[in-house]
């Protein structure tokens, strides 16, 4: 469960409240619960996760697809989610090989 909380981190400072909240223990129980499940799985809960919405700004985002607002200005949807997760958490900023060596 630690391993899995370094990887998919969030900074209770910038979420505005103490790493020992009951908000932060049950982003912390996903991990527990989910210790052995695969990791398609536990990416899975993260995403639905409050805090990583929040995190990640997908929470809250007017923008759910490409359009015009109401005042005329062209709105597009909120991409940060999905690039920090395929940075972040799966393919990585590193094209590698196989084995895990990084292509130079």
């Amino acid at each position: 469960a630690f391993a899995l909380s370094q990887i998919f981190t969030v900074s209770p400072g910038f979420l505005a409240y103490s790493s020992l909240s009951e908000q932060h223990m049950y982003y912390y129980d996903i991990f527990v619960k989910n210790a052995f499940a695969t990791y398609r799985d536990v990416l899975k809960r993260v995403a639905f996760s409050s805090n990583m919405g929040r995190q990640l700004s997908h929470s809250g985002s007017t923008s759910v697809r490409t359009g015009m607002d109401a005042s005329g200005v062209m709105r597009f949807p909120d991409e940060n989610y999905a690039r920090e997760v395929m940075q972040l958490e799966t393919i990585g900023l590193e094209l590698m090989e196989m084995d895990g060596t990084v292509i130079l």
